[in-house]
């Protein structure tokens, strides 16, 4: 009892930062219904809830619950994770403190404080249970999100599509979390990386129920990256809705499904076993249908945000290069953390690059002048020169242009699937960053095209002389200052994502701690059976 005491009271001081932030966003939900604030002081209270956050995931970094009995950890790569999850959601509150009337800023709000502490849940997770909580824990409060700003035809029909397939998709993923439990009867990830890697995976009972996990679980965490055949909804949903809104679904879906396919599927599976084989050939299919599809389609974009939405779709094809390294890597080689590596980094980048993208066209924007299309943003150098500079700086970061950021992830992308590549895997690795390469080099011609039509073409209409305000343009400034930061030094965020994957894919001490735990006694009798 004593022992249980202590693993539920370092579990719960781990999660301290989530919990705040639950906390937070349940008080702001109920005042909202009782009390009428200006927008701006819910705006600044989540604000507030998110620093919070921050100072005590500091405050626990030394918190190290036992990995066989608590169902989630506080090792580096939840750190990472959880960190980065919290400044961009600092990015995204002052790109939405005023995209929302005063009656309905607090459900806002609490619902943005509620995503991402979900995401930060998935990011954490050690258990199955837990994780699909944090999956829900983001897609139930984003529907919120979809309808909230505005009740016009396009937002309801933007929030029922995003509803009901993403209804869909959680049944998928529950259905594949179902086979990955059936698989050796655990439920805790870093005992079933233990046993697949320990036991040998075509030892343990029904080895062919990881291939059905794998299959299902891509495809339920497929929608949420917007990845081929599942993006059919992102261009519609994006267009569909508020602009912060859209910048919101373009990262944190995408954070949280590749946060979930390492922790459930590409850390436990990974290595030179027949389900592993299979999942990277899956995913080698998705990547370049996905990449190669959204970039195709979205040069033919006029419309901002399906343009995006499209670019999405493409970087989604390009992080599943580095999910097919990733589950090729074994845990115990000395470089199985190259794959998440390259996945960890690009999303940090992808990050930065494209809330800052989103930022400029809500900065842009006014009431009497929306930014809908590309040639809306004609000539924004000689109007708004900080925000054409802005812009250019994310727009060449997404393309993968030197010195940015941008440039630095696709190379670990693609660089980890040219290290990786061995015997039979050669040709097929080297096949991928192939592809990867010149998916990129479509990918910069349309950001190129809006580069082009700010600096080289005259301002369409009448000028806007409104400027945005001090949250949104420092927003947009800290993404686009950080682009270009972590191009010029990417050393820190390197050695920090490599930190984070080492411990991803890291086995746990295979020696039995004091307490028996149902999931160790599960363990051992696998293992000695």
């Amino acid at each position: 009892m004593n022992a249980a005491y202590t693993v539920a009271a370092e579990t719960l001081t781990a999660l301290l930062p989530e919990l705040a932030l639950i906390g937070v966003a349940l008080a702001m939900m109920t005042a909202g219904a009782f009390v009428r604030l200006p927008r701006r002081v819910w705006a600044a209270t989540s604000a507030v809830a998110l620093g919070i956050g921050i100072v005590a995931l500091v405050a626990v970094k030394d918190t190290t619950p036992d990995v066989y009995s608590a169902v989630a950890v506080n090792d580096a790569m939840s750190g990472y994770g959880r960190l980065f999850l919290l400044l961009m959601g600092l990015v995204i509150v002052a790109l939405s403190h005023n995209m929302v009337d005063d009656a309905r800023a607090a459900e806002f709000f609490g619902s943005l404080l509620l995503i991402h502490a979900g995401a930060m849940l998935v990011a954490a997770a050690n258990e199955l249970v837990l994780l699909f909580v944090g999956l829900e824990l983001v897609s139930i409060p984003t529907y919120l999100l979809l309808y909230l700003p505005r009740k016009t035809a396009t937002t309801q029909e933007a929030a029922t599509k995003y509803f009901f397939l993403s209804i869909f998709s959680s049944a998928l993923l529950l259905f594949g979390m179902a086979y990955l439990y059936g698989l050796t009867g655990v439920s805790n990830l870093k005992a079933l990386s233990y046993l697949v890697h320990s036991a040998n995976l075509p030892h343990v009972p029904q080895p062919q129920l990881g291939v059905i996990a794998v299959v299902f679980m891509v495809a339920g965490l497929g929608f949420r990256v917007a990845a081929v055949p599942f993006h059919f909804y992102a261009p519609d949903v994006y267009q569909g809705s508020p602009t912060v809104v859209a910048a919101l679904l373009a990262w944190v879906p995408k954070a949280v499904g590749f946060l979930a396919m390492i922790r459930a599927l590409s850390a436990v599976l990974g290595g030179t076993n027949p389900v592993a084989d299979k999942a990277v050939v899956l995913c080698w299919i998705l990547a370049v249908v996905t990449m190669t599809l959204g970039n195709t389609v979205a040069l033919g974009q006029s419309n901002l945000k399906r343009l995006l939405a499209y670019s999405s779709i493409a970087h989604a094809g390009y992080l599943m290069i580095g999910m097919a390294v990733a589950f090729r890597n074994d845990p115990t080689q000395g470089t199985a953390y190259l794959g998440t590596q390259g996945v960890l980094f690009y999303l940090s980048t992808y990050a930065l690059m494209t809330l800052g993208a989103f930022g400029v066209v809500i900065a842009a924007s006014t009431p009497d002048r929306p930014v809908e299309t590309i040639d809306d943003l004609a000539g924004l150098s000689r109007t708004r020169p900080f925000l054409a500079v802005c812009m250019a700086l994310c727009l060449f970061s997404l393309a993968g242009v030197p010195p940015l950021a941008g440039f630095w992830g696709k190379l670990q992308v693609f660089g980890s699937a040219l290290y990786v590549g061995a015997g039979d895997d050669t040709l097929r690795f080297q096949s991928l960053a192939i592809i990867g390469v010149l998916n990129a080099a479509i990918g910069g011609y349309y950001y190129l095209r809006i580069v082009v039509k700010m600096f080289f073409w005259p301002p369409t209409g009448v000028p806007s002389t409104a400027r945005a305000a001090w949250p949104t343009t420092l927003a947009v400034g800290a993404c686009a200052t950080l682009s270009l930061f972590f191009g010029l030094r990417p050393d820190a965020l390197n050695a920090a994502s490599r930190e984070a994957a080492v411990a991803a894919v890291a086995l746990p001490d295979p020696s039995p701690a004091p307490s028996p735990t149902p999931t160790k006694v599960a363990a051992t009798r696998l293992v000695q059976h």
